[in-house]
Parts: structure tokens; C-alpha cells; sequence
């Protein structure tokens, strides 16, 4: 009995196999073929983000120290800014945010230490660093885009 079991088993499965491959080999001829010769077509990017982060906590990229004038600020701004056009970037993230302090007026937060030297104080003569980044980017036609760090890991003596 054993042995008639085993066949029939043995029989069920040649047979199930012998469906399975009949099933792929009709399945697949049904499938188109692409025709030879003819190369894939891409889709083309319709917009790519090509763009430059500017670091502003501990000085690193802009201002390139504390307590320059504004005119110098802006001027340091605008060279960062052509550099980025130069280079056919289409967007610059700028760090508004460095260290529990702000490049732009808040009546919530203080004035970034790295603008003037002193957490709080305002630059002199006043204007909004956040403004005339969005401003001089739009006049290049690059995108601005505020940038935020969530950590306070650097202090005005470096990295802890």
C-alpha cells in the first residue's frame, strides 16, 4: 500500500509540475516582447534640486566672523550667492536657526551671537539677514530656503 501511495503522490506531483510549466509557457507568450533594436525610454527630470547649504553656526560659511558691519555682511551674502549661480545651483539653503538664536527678527528668539558678537543685539546699521538672503537669491533666481539645526551641539569655542 505504501509503495501504491508513494506512486500516486509521485504521479500528482510530475503532473502538478507539468501544469505549473504549461501555465508559465502560455502565460509568458502572451507577454509582448519589446521590439529589439529600440532602446528604453527615460523619462526626463522635469526639475532637479541642485543646491548648497550655508552654515552659519560658529561662522563657518556666513558671517565669515562675528561683528562685521552689515555692509560687509551683505557683501560676504552676494559673493556666497554668485558662487551659487556660477555653479548652475538652483536653490541655497541658508541656516536661519544656528544655536537657540535667530538670523531673522523674532519676537521669540535672540539675535544670533554669530552676527554681531553678542546674543541679542541686532545688527547696526538694522536689516533682516533672512529677508536679504531671500531677496538676493530671488534676484538670481535661485530658491532660498531657511535651514534649521535642532541641536545646540556647538558653542561660540567649538564643538563639544
Amino acid at each position: 500500500m505504501s509503495v501504491n501511495l508513494f506512486r500516486n503522490v509521485w504521479f500528482g506531483l510530475v503532473l502538478f509540475m507539468i501544469a505549473g510549466l504549461t501555465g508559465c509557457a502560455i502565460f509568458m507568450s502572451s507577454v509582448e516582447e519589446e521590439p529589439k533594436g529600440e532602446e528604453e525610454k527615460i523619462p526626463g527630470v522635469m526639475r532637479e534640486f541642485r543646491g548648497a547649504w550655508v552654515a552659519t553656526v560658529a561662522n563657518i560659511d556666513w558671517p565669515s566672523k562675528p561683528g562685521l558691519t552689515t555692509e560687509e555682511q551683505k557683501a560676504e551674502a552676494i559673493a556666497i550667492l554668485e558662487a551659487a549661480d556660477s555653479m548652475n545651483l538652483n536653490a541655497v539653503i541658508f541656516q536661519v536657526r544656528p544655536q537657540c538664536d535667530a538670523l531673522y527678527k523674532s519676537d521669540i528668539e535672540p539675535w544670533s551671537y554669530y552676527l554681531t558678537g553678542e546674543q541679542g543685539k541686532r545688527p547696526y546699521p538694522y536689516y533682516d539677514p533672512l529677508n536679504f538672503w531671500i531677496k538676493e537669491s530671488h534676484n538670481r533666481e535661485l530658491n532660498c530656503m531657511p535651514g534649521l539645526t535642532l541641536t545646540g551641539l556647538i558653542t561660540r569655542s567649538g564643538v563639544k
